[in-house]
């Protein structure tokens, strides 16, 4: 029995992954934006703290599989 046959995991069109991980990139951007207003009308605001690190993340990690990918 070969492992190709067990461990077999369907991949998406290369296409397609960067398409999500574009649009993720954008959705990214789109929390540090809605983060750095809500934190100009609210000097101290957790929920513009959350989604300015959650906006950061999506994006790095976004970037990083496009790079392992192309690679």
């Amino acid at each position: 029995m070969q492992l190709e046959s067990i461990f077999y995991f369907p991949s998406l069109n290369e296409t397609f992954f960067i398409i999500i991980n574009t649009v993720s990139i954008t959705i990214g951007l789109c929390l540090i934006v809605y983060g750095l207003i809500k934190q100009k009308k609210h000097k101290k605001s957790t929920l513009a703290t959350c989604c300015m690190v959650l906006g950061s993340l999506t994006i790095i990690t976004h970037i990083i599989q496009i790079v392992a990918k192309l690679l």
